[in-house]
């Protein structure tokens, strides 16, 4: 693996699901994300001292809940704007750990054909019984699937064929090694 500085590092991806930001029976509110993010914090600043570092993040709960509030966004407008409130969040955090980062909106490509149109299984938004998803489901449409004992909103995820921003990701990892990227919520 590359540096700038031409010393050898190993380059690793830490995936931060969008769950570890918000636990089940706590509201999702900016304060829980940030408290949760704080906890996480001191590991991830200290392995971007050691390692090239690349932070990524999900999303499901946090888009779930921008998909409450307005119910006319597009799922992808929704991503981003999530995207946006997880950086801000993650950098907050590890700022406050002595780490620079550079969160980055990206945008993937997938294939229109995927499966994952047909059989949607990506979770977003908070827990349902089960009469409440009966009832969400007919009245909105919503693909409901059983999560644990509870039931959540799916929507598609398709596998990301390419990442518009990649090149942005590498040239902070080139050229500015002592950034983390924040990327691909």
């Amino acid at each position: 693996q590359y540096s700038a500085t031409s010393t050898l590092h190993d380059r690793i991806v830490v995936a931060v699901g969008g769950n570890a930001l918000q636990r089940r029976g706590e509201r999702l509110t900016i304060e829980n994300m940030l408290k949760a993010a704080a906890d996480m914090a001191p590991t991830l600043a200290s392995l971007s001292k050691e390692h090239e570092l690349v932070l990524t993040h999900g999303n499901g709960p946090q888009v779930g809940e921008l998909a409450l509030e307005r119910s006319a966004a597009t799922f992808d407008v929704l991503g981003a704007e999530s995207m946006g409130q997880i950086g801000y969040v993650l950098a907050q955090a590890l700022s406050s750990a002595g780490c620079t980062t550079a969160p980055i909106i990206c945008q993937v490509v997938v294939d229109p054909q995927s499966e994952a149109f047909r059989d949607p299984s990506k979770f977003v938004g908070p827990i349902y019984g089960a009469k409440e998803a009966t009832a969400l489901s007919q009245s909105l449409g919503w693909v409901m699937k059983p999560d644990g004992e509870y039931f959540r909103r799916v929507v598609p995820s398709p596998p990301p064929k390419e990442i518009l921003q990649v090149e942005a990701i590498k040239t902070i990892l080139e050229q500015a090694p002592n950034i983390l990227p924040i990327a691909c919520g």
